[in-house]
């Protein structure tokens, strides 16, 4: 019972951000068969590096640690590159607690997602070591990569360019079953839109996740790639391809749900999720950035609190009048 307590006052438990870690079991098992076991590694490592961030701001507060910097870590490591060095996860764990989070009063106050925040800025100060070269992943046939520490290693190891990269380029669309299987070069945890979605429909039957900003998304997504593609604007290659790769369902229902960067109300929601699609479309295929869906939820981030003022003034103005006839 005195160790209860102890973990009580040092750790701040909540249920829903155990959930999320829970749902993104499958992606850290994805990324440990297709690239190797130093994927699991880098997730303990910046589990223990947020935690111990976190701690120090927490115990100036006297508040025990949120669970959720379990969430941050997760999530962070897993769109990192496989092959990213030790130092460039240290960074991008103390910059996502320290200056996205804590700064701005620990748990419930910050205003980006903390993961992505803490991959765009490694994504700018490292951008070799984010874009420039990729892991080939194991072959899906046998054990992968689970007697391996990582696939980093051979001449055939570094491939120069992601699918979505090549796509962008105009290389072709990779087949359909590798992109839901799992098989080619991307960052630890999307790899498989299979585990995604494992992980992902967890979320959504749970409620951990909230369901309108999924849903949203998504749809808006794929039927702005759809039109496009229809009309013959390049690099546009249809729905389907376009939902399946680049990790775009794990921050559907991964990073854009973050309940607490997200707006509130459930208008401001729908057009949240609506606003993050077309900056992705929009970033992916006509700018010099591949990271799109990464700077779209951080802008959509940055209009969720005006997003919720402008529903609430509506309702308000409307309610006024009502009241005025």
């Amino acid at each position: 019972m005195a160790g209860s307590g102890k973990t009580n006052r040092l750790l701040r438990r909540q249920p829903a951000m155990r959930r999320v870690v829970l749902a993104a079991a499958p992606c850290i098992a994805g990324g440990v068969y297709f690239f190797g076991w130093q994927c699991l590694a880098s997730v303990v490592f910046c589990c223990v590096v947020g935690f111990v961030t976190e701690y120090l701001f927490c115990r100036q507060r006297g508040e025990p640690v949120s669970e959720a910097v379990f969430v941050t870590a997760v999530l962070f490591a897993l769109v990192m590159p496989p092959n990213v060095a030790w130092h460039v996860q240290f960074v991008g764990m103390v910059f996502a607690v320290m200056f996205s989070k804590e700064v701005f009063g620990g748990f419930g106050r910050n205003f980006f997602n903390p993961a992505l925040a803490g991959r765009c800025f490694v994504y700018i100060c490292f951008p070799v070591a984010l874009t420039g070269t990729w892991v080939a992943s194991a072959p899906l046939e046998g054990f992968g990569a689970l007697g391996m520490w990582t696939t980093a290693t051979g001449p055939d190891a570094i491939t120069s360019a992601t699918p979505m990269a090549l796509m962008k380029a105009g290389a072709g669309v990779p087949e359909i079953t590798s992109l839901f299987f799992g098989g080619l070069p991307g960052t630890v945890g999307v790899t498989s839109a299979l585990l995604i979605l494992t992980g992902g429909w967890y979320l959504f039957y749970t409620k951990t996740a909230n369901r309108s900003i999924i849903l949203t998304l998504i749809i808006t997504y794929a039927v702005l790639n759809q039109v496009f593609a229809w009309l013959g604007v390049e690099p546009f290659t249809g729905a389907v391809p376009a939902l399946l790769g680049g990790g775009f369902l794990f921050g559907a229902f991964f990073m854009a749900t973050d309940p607490v960067s997200a707006p509130r109300t459930p208008a401001a929601r729908i057009i949240f999720a609506m606003l993050i699609a077309i900056f992705a479309v929009v970033i992916r295929n006509f700018s010099i950035f591949n990271g799109g869906l990464m700077f779209s939820i951080l802008l959509g981030n940055m209009f969720a609190p005006i997003l919720d003022y402008a529903v609430k003034a509506w309702k308000g103005r409307k309610a006024t009048a009502g009241e005025g006839a």
